[in-house]
């Protein structure tokens, strides 16, 4: 059972190995990190300088860690910010691979997004709003310095979501709310 169970492992790994995605760098001197976060040591090469990929390089895509997608760059995983990034799609484009560049047939994008609902309900009290998709983002503030907070059971337009976060419109402000403290409006 145990060998059998083994080899079921080993085939899904080959298989998972085989379905990368791909992303584009739309941006010049982004840093690969070496962990999904801005604190995260920046790649660098043996001299100690930063190793950027090209503007327009497409590099193969191994998950989504919230403001981040793991890449394979010149033979090593790392991380991109998706801030400098974007699922690549079409034909022919070009893939950075252990420092050279290749010809990709059928590029494909991420994992299909979920579409996110219309509009979300307000599930806890003073929850903040953020001004990005993260925790680490500064709460909203009114003209007094003062945290801006839906009232709970509120219903918000939702516009979009990325990672743990919805993005919805308060009072004609654009802003982002865990999905902790809100559930899609049905």
């Amino acid at each position: 059972m145990k060998k059998l169970f083994l080899i079921a492992v080993a085939m899904l790994l080959g298989l998972v190995a085989t379905a990368a995605d791909y992303v584009e760098v739309t941006g010049t001197n982004v840093r690969l990190r070496t962990q999904p976060s801005l604190q995260g040591a920046i790649y660098k090469d043996a001299n100690n300088n930063p190793i950027y990929p090209k503007k327009g390089a497409v590099l193969e895509c191994y998950g989504d860690f919230g403001d981040f997608y793991k890449v394979k760059f010149k033979g090593t995983e790392l991380y991109i910010s998706k801030q400098f990034s974007r699922p690549a799609t079409g034909k022919k484009a070009t893939v950075a691979t252990k420092g050279t560049a290749q010809q990709a047939k059928n590029v494909t994008a991420p994992a299909a997004k979920v579409a996110a609902p219309a509009a979300v309900i307000v599930t806890g009290t003073d929850v903040r709003l953020r001004s990005g998709a993260s925790l680490k983002s500064p709460a909203l503030q009114d003209a007094n310095g003062k945290n801006l907070h839906p009232i709970k059971g509120q219903k918000l337009k939702c516009v979009g979501q990325q990672g743990d976060f919805y993005k919805v419109v308060f009072g004609g402000l654009t802003a982002y709310i865990s999905k902790k403290f809100a559930v899609p409006a049905e």
